[in-house]
């Protein structure tokens, strides 16, 4: 577990329980990853520049700049007209109105790169298979957080391979993680541990949705969050296509599918800072998470339930 001092572990308390969806808590949420570009740890992505050209993206992209010109075309803006009835698109097709970028340390030596500080490119809106999406590079690690919060819903989306890769991994690994709290750069991998120091890791504690071939659909903590898992199976990826996600909240019980068949299913989620009570887990932002290789998200529909 990563040091904490009294100070770190207040902010931890006062922004991992914010309530679900109001404004002041993604105040506080950013206000949190203040320090952030200033920290140096435990080494990250560790990708560098010297592999920024591996991978000039999936087969069918078509233009990087495209989607700016068929704005018409999305799912709807966030907030605007619902995709489907009862939803709404958290994707405009132009832009990243609704969500923040952050990015961790782009190699061991460096700081993180922070909110909204992207010199390398790895969120775009691009134009692939004839709709806009959302392309995440991979090469640094980090997460486009959703600024709002989420407690009962439904998330139906659809993702795809690129091809770039990036080290340490140089594998395809991503996620979508739900449930996520506390300051920005808290952990940097599966399991129980924070970064060490608080802010030099790549994404916030969380539930994730696992993207990684024949582990599509798994359910994983990202920091001190427990869960009572009942149900997990195999996914059913296309490797090479699009794949549908679903990813449903309800009365404290998730279900993840992909591909409309039930991968796993779990309840009972636990936020277990260190130094701090046990508390219900109930709500949080969303992630996309960039873990060393290109990948592709359109349809990002929410709905949210009662």
């Amino acid at each position: 577990m990563a040091r904490q001092t009294a100070a770190v572990n207040q902010l931890i308390f006062v922004v991992g329980v914010a309530s679900c969806a109001s404004p002041s808590a993604h105040d506080a949420s950013r206000a949190g990853s203040a320090g952030n570009t200033a920290v140096a740890g435990a080494n990250s992505a560790g990708a560098n520049s010297a592999n920024r050209g591996g991978g000039a993206g999936a087969a069918g992209v078509e233009d990087n700049a495209g989607a700016h010109d068929d704005a018409g075309s999305g799912d709807g803006g966030a907030g605007g007209e619902p995709a489907n009835a009862g939803s709404y698109s958290l994707f405009n097709g132009v832009d990243f109105a609704g969500w923040d970028r952050y990015l961790g340390k782009p190699s061991a030596g460096e700081p993180a790169l922070g909110v909204d500080n992207d010199p390398r490119a790895v969120y775009s809106v691009v134009k692939i298979d004839s709709e806009p999406a959302i392309r995440i590079s991979g090469e640094v690690w980090g997460s486009l957080i959703s600024q709002r919060e989420f407690c009962n819903f439904r998330l139906r989306a659809e993702f795809r391979w690129g091809t770039a890769l990036w080290p340490p991994l140089n594998a395809r690994d991503s996620g979508i993680m739900f449930l996520s709290t506390g300051p920005l750069g808290a952990v940097n991998a599966g399991g129980n541990a924070l970064s060490d120091p608080i802010g030099s890791g790549g994404f916030m504690v969380a539930s994730e949705y696992q993207i990684a071939p024949g582990d599509v659909g798994k359910l994983y903590n990202l920091g001190p969050i427990a869960f009572d898992q009942t149900q997990q199976s195999a996914g059913r990826e296309q490797p090479d296509g699009w794949n549908r996600v679903e990813i449903s909240l309800q009365a404290d019980s998730a279900s993840l599918r992909l591909n409309d068949h039930e991968v796993s299913r779990a309840s009972g989620f636990l936020l277990n800072w260190p130094g701090q009570p046990t508390m219900p887990l109930h709500c949080g932002k969303l992630q996309l998470q960039s873990e060393g290789a290109e990948i592709y998200f359109r349809h990002l529909e929410m709905e949210e339930l009662p």
